[in-house]
């Protein structure tokens, strides 16, 4: 009886507390792909096949600038896992060597595993399921295999975290310590070795495009380069947070992959310098986005700051639904659970758009606002170019 009694009472409280007519989701109707500024891929890929070069490309969607070399002949520090609490890593070539800090792996059968502690990373080396080393913990541990400008030796190629595709040819690996977690790094030369395993766009796609994607993707590196994030322990990271790096698979690619190759090496200007977007001589941040809602995005109505070049302009083709099948126009429904977390409130009872800005009104009359880039990005919608529908 005292269980029933307090079911009930439990009832009534959550009837007070929950309004009969709370929303559960939210609907929205939108277009594109991506945060919507600067070069629009889907947009580059028609102008290229409509008969137009890279730098005709680059110059309509980057307002005012000029297409001319820069320096790309150094290192850039590239994250290919982050906040890691464990890894592996084995060579797939038949060839070669890889050294784990001072211990040498000289078969593509043995497998290298990273574990983090409170002592540092612990490294394990197996082969055919059995142990056959175990080095000491360690705050960073440094990653090297023959056949790159690190290692001497015959040309090996090894996967980090073996199963899925991405690989690794040039440069050297580090794992270091960040707070409760590791962060691994591909060390490589900006120029060739990183370009080359930028993955943003088809190979298969017209040569100029492809062009047009190199010289912004060098762009885009060189203006993060240097620029040491502690958190990752990196430039730049591999992945469309910044641009997503596969190393060789790119290359590896069937039929395609060499397309991508060459349409990086006939960007290059020279041994020390490469093809780079300027405004008023200093490179851009060279910002590019799937497709749009018709009309680029401005950097200030999507991150805040107004630049010069990241103005909008026209782009129907990301309209059309021949040439941008999945993301001419799209349907999706979000959560209030997940919509209220975006807005950092308890509860969304209702929403609409006011200028570029999204608003969250609570079930206590509590509003806040957001970019609409903000909260595409916090909610997974596909672009910002977006309005709500009916539920």
């Amino acid at each position: 009886m005292r269980t029933f009694k307090s079911f009930i009472a439990f009832a009534l409280t959550f009837l007070l507390i929950t309004p009969a007519n709370a929303v559960e989701s939210f609907t929205f109707s939108g277009n594109g792909l991506g945060h919507g500024v600067g070069l629009s891929q889907i947009g580059g890929k028609a102008m290229a096949l409509d008969g137009k070069s890279a730098e005709d490309i680059l110059k309509y969607y980057y307002t005012g600038v000029t297409v001319e070399p820069v320096s790309d002949w150094y290192d850039v520090r590239v994250n290919i896992g982050h906040l890691l609490t464990s890894a592996s890593i084995q060579m797939v070539s038949k060839t070669g060597q890889l050294k784990i800090n001072d211990y040498v792996i000289s078969d593509n059968q043995t497998v290298a595993s990273f574990r983090y502690s409170s002592a540092g990373i612990t490294t394990v080396i197996r082969k055919s399921k059995s142990t056959i080393a175990t080095l000491p913990a360690a705050k960073s541990i440094s990653i090297l295999w023959s056949g790159t400008r690190f290692l001497d030796g015959e040309q090996a190629v090894v996967a980090f975290n073996p199963g899925k595709s991405q690989r690794y040819q040039y440069g050297k690996m580090d794992l270091q310590i960040v707070g409760k977690f590791f962060e691994a790094t591909n060390t490589v030369r900006l120029k060739d070795e990183y370009l080359y395993g930028i993955s943003e766009v088809s190979s298969a796609w017209p040569t100029e495009m492809l062009r047009a994607q190199a010289i912004a993707a060098r762009t885009y590196a060189i203006s993060k380069a240097g620029i040491y994030r502690p958190s990752c322990d990196c430039d730049l990271y591999g992945t469309v947070q910044d641009q997503l790096f596969v190393g060789t698979a790119k290359l590896t690619e069937p039929k395609y992959g060499a397309f991508w190759k060459a349409a990086v090496d006939s960007t290059s200007v020279d041994e020390e310098s490469g093809l780079t977007i300027t405004y008023m001589g200093n490179p851009i941040s060279a910002y590019y986005t799937s497709s749009s809602g018709g009309t680029t995005e401005s950097a200030l109505n999507a991150f805040g700051t107004d630049v010069d070049y990241l103005q909008p302009v026209s782009d129907p083709v990301s309209l059309d639904p021949v040439r941008n099948p999945n993301y001419a126009s799209w349907r999706r429904t979000v959560s209030e659970v997940v919509v209220a977390k975006a807005f950092k409130l308890l509860d969304v009872q209702k929403l609409q758009i006011i200028d570029k800005r999204i608003e969250a009104t609570s079930l206590n009359g509590t509003k806040v606002s957001l970019r609409l880039e903000t909260f595409r990005s916090r909610t997974g919608l596909p672009s910002s170019f977006f309005t709500l529908a009916q539920n």
